[in-house]
């Protein structure tokens, strides 16, 4: 049915449902589902997990889901434990990248160096393990800063990060293209604008900040101002001033994810002037007691210039990652071809 996202077929109903929210609960609750196919399952709301659960309810009916590794203690790994204790109504398979005969070697190789504490561990070993520790816990201040510039400037991006009684923080980042990078671009860290009114000892108006930033940026050709989309006040006066914002990408887990990747690649480099965004990588952990509740989550302090970084690095576009086709069949005497890596 157009427009419904369901599909009849003989006495049976299809239907395709999104479940990154709770939303999704109306449109389960009620039926009776004979399949249920679950892609990245341990991204669900439990309470969209156990509406699932309970609509299975036929002797025949089978639920099937697919996902990454998240905390040992969510709701899934306890089925996979059931599974794994011989309980006759649970099964469970695992699988590691080295195990999918399609992706090609560099792309595994690529995965393997680029992927960092908890995401390795998960994404890559495929283990259900607490985040815990420093996120940039790969960091060297010896690879990761310098004051080497990277030629070949094509324009550059700032992320901002806005606070009322916490610091105010703005990088901006200078980006190259045509360098030797599977990404197509590199990032430098050129400068940072930070207002602390701990240090300072005045918190400056909206107004101020935006007049700070638009000074602090106007000797630069700026594509892109990622901003910290609850800033709407912020966002507003510096649009009213001709910078171009956008809103950024919040979504903490999966930023952190694709910063960290970023940079622990070498595509990003940092130069000693951020001396703000420096003292917060050193000192960006996972939040124990998040970690506790079933959450991935960063301690929620020191973490300003950070944002900024990870405004920018997770919301501005990067080219896909492409490797050479695989040329062998699949032996069945058809053609092969490689997947492609989806934006980082």
């Amino acid at each position: 049915m157009p427009g419904k996202g369901e599909l009849k077929y003989k006495d049976k109903t299809i239907i395709v449902i999104g479940a990154k929210d709770e939303g999704s609960i109306g449109r389960i609750q009620g039926k009776t589902i004979s399949i249920a196919y679950c892609d990245e399952m341990s991204l669900y709301p439990e309470n969209v997990i156990d509406m699932i659960a309970t609509r299975l309810r036929q002797p025949h009916s089978i639920g099937i889901a697919s996902m990454n590794p998240k905390h040992p203690d969510h709701k899934i790994k306890k089925w996979i434990d059931l599974a794994e204790k011989g309980d006759p109504n649970y099964y469970s398979l695992q699988f590691m990248i080295d195990d999918n005969p399609f992706l090609p070697e560099d792309y595994k190789q690529m995965l393997s160096t680029s992927l960092t504490g908890l995401f390795y561990k998960r994404n890559y070993l495929g283990l259900w393990c607490l985040a815990e520790g420093a996120i940039f816990d790969f960091w060297d201040r010896d690879i990761y800063v310098t004051e080497k510039v990277p030629g070949n400037t094509s324009y550059w991006i700032a992320g901002i990060d806005f606070g009322m009684n916490n610091p105010t923080a703005c990088v901006l980042i200078r980006v190259s293209t045509g360098q030797e990078s599977q990404m197509g671009k590199t990032f430098y860290v050129e400068d940072e604008y930070y207002w602390d009114i701990k240090q300072k000892g005045r918190q400056k108006l909206v107004g101020e900040l935006a007049e700070d930033i638009v000074a602090f940026l106007e000797n630069y050709t700026v594509k892109n101002l990622y901003i910290d989309p609850s800033a709407a006040a912020l966002r507003a006066e510096l649009n009213r001033k001709g910078l171009h914002t956008v809103d950024a990408d919040n979504d903490v887990e999966q930023g952190i994810i694709k910063m960290t990747t970023i940079v622990q690649s070498g595509v990003c480099t940092i130069s000693p002037k951020c001396k703000n965004l420096i003292r917060e990588i050193e000192g960006y952990s996972w939040d124990p007691k998040a970690g506790q509740r079933g959450d991935d989550a960063p301690i929620k302090q020191n973490d300003h210039a950070i944002d900024c970084l990870r405004y920018c690095l997770s919301t501005h576009k990067v080219p896909t990652y492409k490797p050479e086709p695989i040329k062998q069949n699949d032996g069945f005497g058809l053609p092969r071809y490689t997947p492609t890596r989806r934006n980082f």
